[in-house]
């Protein structure tokens, strides 16, 4: 289930690490200016993702 950016509700690429705030490029970027602070989601769902594989659920 993606994301959703918490100012325009569109499908959000970054994240603050241990907070469930998410934005898009376009919001990140004026907002905080250098967004290389933020993490990037996918990189997070791939973990879960693979975690997930590990553990043998489905």
């Amino acid at each position: 289930m993606p994301k959703e950016c918490i100012i325009c509700s569109e499908e959000a690429e970054y994240g603050i690490k241990n907070i469930n705030e998410f934005y898009c490029k376009d919001c990140a970027e004026p907002h905080f200016g250098d967004i290389d602070l933020l993490i990037r989601v996918e990189k997070d769902a791939q973990k879960l993702k693979r975690y997930i594989e590990e553990k043998g659920f489905k």
